[in-house]
């Protein structure tokens, strides 16, 4: 797909950091035009009219074009499409200045990874609400102990990201990146770092939970340390689990950190053993070319093998999901074909689909076809717009189908862009734990569904739960990994994940469903 002008294009950029044609784009083009974009369902062309139209080119102009009637002459901006113009505006500030977990994580590495190679760096560790693994941040906090604070604080603020220096010091530091983001960095002492990091860890209501037990045990905790409550001089702890410790406590993992009741259960010695990483044996939830994916079978499959899992659930859109090239029957019987053909002692290849659910509850094939597949997941992708009894029927009447394994995504939210559909989710999680229907953690970060609050709930019911990675490319199928802080935060232990069962355990699963 490279041609002459990709080329030539390429060449500039990397033998000037810059190339013509991107130059005079930026010349002709008002850098504030590119916000439109973000917008939901304003396209290009829209944009493109608006701006020859009118010469608006930024999204309050956009706004007050809305409200005092420019638009209502311009072919295609009816008053619905007005309506919805002014509410994504209202959406995008709503939003403003937060971001999804996988967003903070990912400008978090290469900063800690500065961070750690410093010579003068002795410990150091990512904070606050991305460490707790919330799925929303509004800011990276990071704790480090070091032997020379000006000099790391200095290597810091010319990490590449960095946009601007907020504040520079010996005890913090912060700095705003390229995406908007502000990170703080707090450099202390090795002595105090455990407790400190502790603080910042949060949560607020953790924090003061600790701190009334801390009290109740003749200590003063703060963001400075841990105290005897009539003394000024520091007790040291080397770790976070000795501060537990010294609270006669068993060590709470940050993601639990919530002030849900972690603290008592710490007390008591029953917290869970969280599922880890190392517990995942396979990957369910995964798309190909047949549907809406960008890999073929053969590559999703070889790279989820390469990847060390020991089974893998295809699944791709059903027939009445057709902007997203849905399975007909006969697209069915050559994907099991192929399936067949592709039989391998590495790794177990189970054969699946997305199942949209219809208006009134129905799953998408007859039960001919639905009888073809190892596991269905249903999933509601239209329509959104149903009150909340109509849409909490039609999704526990999909539930109810023999067929059905596992409920996708279930409120349909979409994080930082919609709010999830209307729907009794406590309703949707009983009949789940009465049915022995799964239900899915989507790993899509712009997802994230079920919500590790609700999950929580779906685990004190004893619902199964599965992570699906909602592959679309082999790049998706490490969505699996990285979700696992949200699984964690909902408290769930490694036998109540379906992704840790064996192949023949799921099997088994499946067959039950089915009969």
């Amino acid at each position: 797909g490279v041609g002459k002008g990709v080329a030539e294009f390429i060449g500039q950029y990397i033998g000037h950091g810059s190339a013509e044609a991107y130059r005079t784009l930026t010349e002709t083009i008002p850098e504030p035009l590119l916000d439109l974009l973000r917008i939901p369902g304003l396209g290009t062309k829209k944009i493109k009219a608006i701006y020859d139209t009118l010469g608006i080119s930024s999204i309050p102009d956009l706004a007050a074009a809305c409200e005092d009637g420019r638009l209502d002459q311009m072919p295609g901006f009816g008053t619905k499409t007005q309506q919805n113009i002014l509410k994504g505006i209202e959406r995008l500030d709503h939003f403003a200045g937060q971001f999804r977990y996988d967003v903070a994580l990912t400008a978090a590495a290469p900063l800690l990874e500065i961070l750690q190679q410093h010579p003068a760096t002795q410990r150091v560790s990512v904070a606050g609400s991305l460490r707790r693994a919330k799925e929303i941040v509004k800011d990276i906090d990071i704790v480090i102990s070091c032997t020379d604070p000006t000099a790391v604080s200095a290597a810091f603020v010319d990490a590449p990201d960095v946009v601007d220096v907020i504040g520079q010091g010996d005890r913090k530091t912060s700095v705003q990146l390229a995406s908007g983001l502000q990170v703080d960095l707090r450099l202390v002492d090795d002595e105090h770092f455990a407790t400190i990091l502790h603080h910042f860890t949060g949560s607020k209501d953790h924090n003061v939970q600790l701190r009334t037990r801390a009290l109740a045990r003749g200590f003063r905790l703060n963001e400075y340390g841990l105290f005897p409550a009539d003394g000024e001089d520091p007790i040291v702890c080397a770790s976070e689990e000795g501060l537990f410790e010294v609270m006669e406590l068993d060590y709470i993992a940050p993601e639990m950190r919530e002030g849900l009741g972690e603290i008592d259960a710490a007390h008591d010695h029953c917290l869970p053993r969280l599922i880890q990483q190392r517990d995942l044996r396979g990957v369910l939830h995964v798309h190909t070319t047949d549907s809406d994916g960008t890999a073929d079978l053969s590559q999703m499959v070889a790279a989820a093998a390469d990847r060390g899992y020991e089974y893998i659930g295809i699944s791709d859109h059903s027939q009445s999901a057709g902007y997203v090239y849905g399975m007909k029957a006969e697209d069915i019987q050559r994907q099991h074909e192929q399936i067949d053909a592709l039989a391998d002692e590495k790794i177990h290849v189970f054969k699946g689909i997305e199942c949209d659910i219809l208006e009134e509850g129905q799953l998408d094939y007859d039960d001919d076809v639905l009888g073809l597949f190892d596991f269905v997941i249903c999933a509601v992708h239209k329509p959104l717009n149903m009150d909340e009894a109509t849409m909490t029927r039609r999704i526990i009447k999909a539930m109810e189908h023999p067929a059905t394994t596992i409920l996708a995504h279930p409120t349909g939210r979409r994080l930082l862009e919609r709010s999830g559909y209307p729907v009794d989710v406590d309703a949707i999680l009983e009949a789940a734990a009465e049915l022995g229907v799964v239900i899915e953690l989507n790993a899509q970060p712009r997802r994230l569904d079920l919500d590790w609050r609700s999950l929580r709930k779906a685990r004190d019911l004893g619902a199964l739960v599965s992570i699906g990675a909602n592959a679309h490319s082999v790049t998706d199928l490490d969505h699996l990994p990285r979700v696992l802080g949200i699984a964690r935060k909902a408290w769930l232990e490694a036998p109540q994940v379906l992704n840790t069962w064996e192949a023949t355990a799921c099997q088994e699963l499946f067959r039950r469903r089915t009969t």
